[in-house]
């Protein structure tokens, strides 16, 4: 709770450290039958969006909501909730890692909605890249475009 409180206070007391660069990293990869998700995302920018949350919820699950409200996956035409697993805050990065679970099947078909962010700032760019089957494949989701079906 205490770091909670002082993630705020230096979010709102920050003196205009905004940047013209808006930039979010999803790697989506396996893990023996494990699908996992590592989030790198603008330390300022996701803090200020889960901040009013933060007041009255420990931050990790503030930083969960938010990210499952704006970022949904689908495998094979299933949606898949993804379960939080810990994060990290350095000076300029929060960064987050979640699992989806296990998902023996071949993945074929990922399906993508990512609007992370976009309500604050219309530059924002969120880069979305997948490594399976020994093929890495990345896509730019932005204010034009939110969603992707990435194919295998």
């Amino acid at each position: 709770m205490i770091r909670s409180i002082l993630i705020l206070i230096s979010v709102i007391c920050s003196n205009g450290d905004d940047h013209d660069f808006k930039l979010a990293h999803y790697e989506l990869s396996r893990n023996d039958d494990e699908i996992e998700l590592h989030v790198t995302i603008d330390r300022f920018d996701f803090l200020q969006a889960v901040a009013l949350c933060s007041q009255n919820k420990e931050l990790s699950a503030c930083m969960s909501e938010y990210l499952k409200m704006h970022f949904r996956l689908s495998f094979n035409g299933m949606e898949k909730e993804y379960e939080y697993l810990g994060h990290e805050i350095t000076a300029d990065f929060v960064e987050i890692d979640f699992t989806f679970g296990s998902f023996p099947q071949k993945i074929e078909e990922i399906d993508v909605f990512n609007d992370v962010l976009l309500e604050q700032y219309k530059e924002q760019e969120n880069i979305v890249v997948s490594r399976f089957h020994d093929r890495k494949r990345s896509f730019r989701l932005n204010k034009g475009r939110i969603e992707t079906t990435i194919k295998y």
